[in-house]
């Protein structure tokens, strides 16, 4: 029995380390692209998409293709899905909404030269996009070093 119950949590172990991995791999061109334009870290866009999204399995993310959390019509006539989180026809716009959103920000003008990721998260956190600021930023930034080489 107790082979069983190790065998079936190493399954489901791996099983969640491949999915952080395809995740990051499915989406990290577009990060790079979308870093190219709007100079925030693809690091910082892949691993808040990533929290933020279950690693793309959050209904949110499956649902109304929001991989960020961000609040706003959800679209329910084409959705089928009652939220307070926007819906946004694909992924990629979802990655795209979220930089137009860091973009919009005081901050985002002062941080353009700056690869600091913790930086930018610590910014990012203060506009009010995390309920707890320092944990939201520390948990992303564990992300990044976790998951991205």
């Amino acid at each position: 029995m107790r082979i069983i119950i190790t065998s079936l949590i190493a399954m489901c172990m791996i099983s969640a380390y491949s999915q952080k991995i395809t995740y990051f791999d499915k989406y990290a061109t577009l990060a790079d692209s979308l870093s190219g334009v709007y100079k925030i870290p693809s690091s910082v866009i892949l691993s808040v998409a990533y929290l933020e999204s279950g690693g793309g399995t959050s209904k949110v993310a499956l649902r109304l293709h929001n991989h960020f959390g961000i609040v706003g019509d959800c679209k329910t006539s084409i959705s089928n899905y009652k939220s307070r989180y926007k819906y946004y026809a694909t992924t990629e716009d979802s990655y795209v909404g979220f930089c137009k959103l860091v973009s919009s920000k005081k901050f985002y003008e002062s941080m353009l030269d700056s690869v600091d990721a913790k930086l930018w998260l610590k910014k990012i956190a203060a506009t009010g996009y995390a309920a707890d600021p320092t944990l939201w930023a520390n948990t992303v930034y564990n992300i990044i070093k976790t998951n991205i080489k």
